[in-house]
């Protein structure tokens, strides 16, 4: 096989959608959610067909970009969206063993383009978070390096950097290449005509802009290039000639003609995200405003609960699991009215905690079965549900594997432990089977969509559960109600640790927002690991339990306040009723 050039050996490629995914608030991507003026609606439907079968021509747009900015044509070029526009100039200037010099956190493209090219891109860590210093940055500024790259506002840390810091880099390092990321200046409070006015003093300049965010032509990939007429002229060198498609240009010259939309559209954008940092401040959050359209969110150890949560209830954000930034959420700014319903989501409610074997699932055709025929096929006779029952009623047996070891020895039949899982798996659940996956599948749903779907409004719902994650998963997601919950403990968040302790209990106490928690389960382990986390704790009837009476004192002596035999009875005379809330 042929192989690409070595500096492409270590780079990932940029990570795309394959599809649109509808939701009910997309605020992950930064994108403007107002869409374009009805300007560009009216021009792309007017299309003209002369203009699709032939190459496209720029003047019209370029000259209007030229107007706007008191600048000449020759000043600019378009790009296909402002990533083509960096990786223009980087290829432009850029040699092996050439260095571009940034702050970091900042956007990934210009370091993935500068690596492919072979070249350094160095990145400046923060003294003060988030802070631009020239000092800071002069400091770190060397022989090789050729370019100095600037975003402001910053993605994704949303701070500007001022125009004086801008000319003191270029009047005091005329020898390097300025570029200067102009994509979110209209949210900010800096006339972008103050950066623009820096390319008639300076020829180090470069100025790149995308139509994507203000302009809301995401979809078009439309963006420009503005530098004194040699940088372009060299510039044109290493793009193709028609590297903008006739649609976005149409687009792009009908989005600068209705300026009266576009400012009105910013302003509701800027009001948005700063009602929204104010909001979530309030709630007592550690959130941070920016000159951009986005607000940064650190919801600390409630992160991943919020983030789940955040993604049933159909809303993306951008959650940084990674870098400067891990464990903040970018939130594009919304618009005004939506604010409310991300607002409801982020609502503190009440907490409810369900097992899923013998609560959310009837395991009799399942774990039960898997049992009887593990213990059949080691003891070579069958075993009945008392026995079984009889063991679980026992306390410290949430472990099925244990259930099924600790039947055989009564029985005077002694297995080494791994044997007995291994049979158990294979015939309860086994991943690489194609169709049904084993026993798993026989069992039958309790608590069905309808009952999530009546209580999502005014609880929130988590899993701990003695399941591997990747079982539990496939009956969630089987019968499609993973969705509903928040946050899932599983058998390899508490490994040592399983049921009667309360570890799982108190991990989710410390990672979830919660004005209560309330556990549903079906055993005196999980009611004796309720007690232990000190959270209100609910007894459930398992289906086709032998002795309900028996089962219910059980739990009840275990310490469950009530105990309940369907999902029907939990909302007649538990929610519905707000016995929860008392």
């Amino acid at each position: 096989m042929i192989k690409p050039k070595k500096t492409l050996a270590n780079i990932e490629p940029y990570s795309i959608d394959e599809f649109y995914t509808k939701f009910d608030l997309k605020l992950d991507s930064n994108e403007n959610p107002y869409g374009p003026s009805d300007a560009v609606i009216c021009a792309i439907r007017n299309f003209e067909v002369d203009k699709i079968k032939f190459y496209p021509a720029y003047g019209e747009l370029i000259n209007k970009l030229a107007e706007l900015t008191s600048a000449k044509k020759e000043n600019f070029i378009l790009t296909n969206g402002c990533d083509e526009a960096i990786n223009a100039v980087l290829n432009t200037y850029l040699e092996e063993g050439d260095e571009v010099l940034s702050f970091s956190p900042t956007f990934s493209m210009p370091i993935l383009y500068t690596n492919a090219i072979g070249a350094k891109f160095r990145e400046i860590p923060y003294k003060i978070k988030w802070n631009f210093t020239y000092d800071d940055y002069i400091q770190n500024i060397k022989k090789e390096t050729k370019i100095i790259y600037i975003t402001s506002p910053n993605n994704p840390t949303g701070e500007i950097v001022p125009i004086e810091t801008v000319k003191k880099l270029l009047s005091n390092y005329k020898d390097k290449l300025i570029v200067l990321d102009c994509t979110y200046i209209n949210f900010s409070k800096i006339d972008k005509m103050e950066y623009y006015s820096l390319v008639k003093e300076f020829d180090n300049l470069v100025i790149l802009k995308s139509f994507s965010k203000d302009f809301a032509l995401a979809g078009f990939r439309l963006g420009y290039i503005y530098s004194n007429e040699n940088v372009i002229e060299q510039i044109k060198k290493v793009t193709s000639p028609y590297n903008v498609n006739a649609a976005a240009a149409i687009a792009g010259l009908a989005a600068l003609s209705d300026l009266e939309y576009f400012n009105r559209t910013i302003q509701k954008i800027k009001n948005s995200r700063d009602r929204l940092y104010r909001e979530i401040q309030a709630l007592g959050f550690n959130a941070i405003n920016t000159e951009a359209n986005f607000i940064l969110v650190d919801f600390g150890e409630k992160r991943d609960f919020i983030y789940q949560k955040l993604l049933n209830n159909n809303i993306k954000v951008k959650y940084f699991k990674t870098g400067e930034l891990k464990g903040y959420f970018r939130i594009t700014a919304p618009k005004e009215e939506d604010i409310d319903t991300f607002l409801k989501v982020l609502k503190i409610k009440p907490l409810l905690v369900f097992d899923m074997d013998g609560v959310l699932f009837d395991v009799h055709n399942s774990y039960r079965a898997a049992i009887k025929k593990t213990f059949e096929h080691f003891a070579g006779k069958p075993i009945g549900d008392e026995e079984i029952q009889a063991v679980k009623n026992m306390g410290g047996m949430s472990n099925d594997w244990k259930v099924t070891e600790y039947l055989l020895i009564k029985n005077g039949i002694n297995v080494e432990y791994e044997k007995i899982t291994e049979v158990f798996q294979n015939l309860f659940f086994n991943p690489e089977n194609i169709g049904q996956k084993g026993l798993i599948d026989n069992e039958e749903i309790v608590f069905d969509k309808n009952f999530f779907e009546k209580i999502k409004a005014d609880y929130d719902c988590a899993i701990f559960t003695g399941r591997p994650r990747e079982e539990a998963f496939h009956s969630l997601i089987n019968y499609d109600i993973k969705k509903y919950f928040s946050f899932f403990i599983c058998n390899e968040d508490v490994p040592n640790d399983p049921k009667p302790s309360p570890l799982g209990l108190e991990i989710i106490k410390k990672s979830c927002l919660y004005s209560d928690i309330f556990y549903f389960g079906d055993t005196v382990d999980d009611i004796e690991a309720g007690k232990r986390a000190n959270v209100k704790r609910f007894g459930i009837i398992p289906p086709n339990a032998k002795s309900i009476n028996e089962t219910k004192e059980k739990l009840i002596e275990f310490g469950a306040s009530s105990v309940f035999q369907n999902p029907d009875e939990i909302i007649e005379k538990f929610l519905a009723k707000d016995v929860l809330c008392k």
